[in-house]
């Protein structure tokens, strides 16, 4: 299956979601088109997994180390914008894909909140905290959003993670 993703990364970066066929990520991947099928039903599940597997290399050992667990949340989450925005067709297709995936299936779940909290140095997390990462999580995808559909730059969709963090986890810095 990495092979798999990988390929569909590489034509998801290249072509417009539309243009990247399945028969031609399974013919790359070296595999038949009904293996591709069988671990990936529709298109749009094939790129909801690279989001799935992208988000999946978040988190504390791919964050920069700090002391305050809203700068260390809100370096991560610029850090993911940053990346997803270097390849703009790709994130397009990631987000398209996973709105898409989400509305055929409410048992669909992408969540950030465990690599938020484990960013920010929380074990024993509360209700508060779980709330908090769930908005800070919709305050992300709505950037990155905006930023894949043109109607923010890489520069505003990166300023404007960094101040959602610090706005919305402000009241972390209070028990620190």
């Amino acid at each position: 299956m990495e092979g798999i993703l990988r390929v569909a990364a590489r034509l998801g970066a290249e072509r417009e979601l539309d243009s990247v066929r399945m028969a031609d990520v399974a013919a790359e991947a070296g595999v038949s088109l009904a293996t591709l099928y069988r671990y990936y039903p529709t298109k749009h599940q094939l790129f909801a997994a690279l989001m799935l597997e992208y988000a999946a290399d978040l988190g504390p050992g791919h964050a920069p180390k700090q002391d305050d667990p809203v700068e260390a949340v809100a370096e991560m989450m610029t850090d993911a914008c940053r990346s997803m925005l270097a390849r703009p067709l790709l994130g397009r297709a990631m987000i398209v894909s996973v709105n898409a995936v989400r509305a055929e299936s409410a048992a669909t779940r992408f969540d950030l909140r465990e690599r938020i909290l484990g960013v920010a140095g929380i074990d024993t997390p509360t209700v508060d905290d779980l709330q908090l990462t769930g908005i800070v999580e919709q305050a992300a995808y709505g950037i990155l959003s905006w930023a894949v559909m043109g109607e923010l730059t890489s520069d505003e969709a990166e300023a404007s993670m960094r101040r959602a963090c610090r706005l919305l986890l402000a009241p972390w810095r209070d028990t620190n």
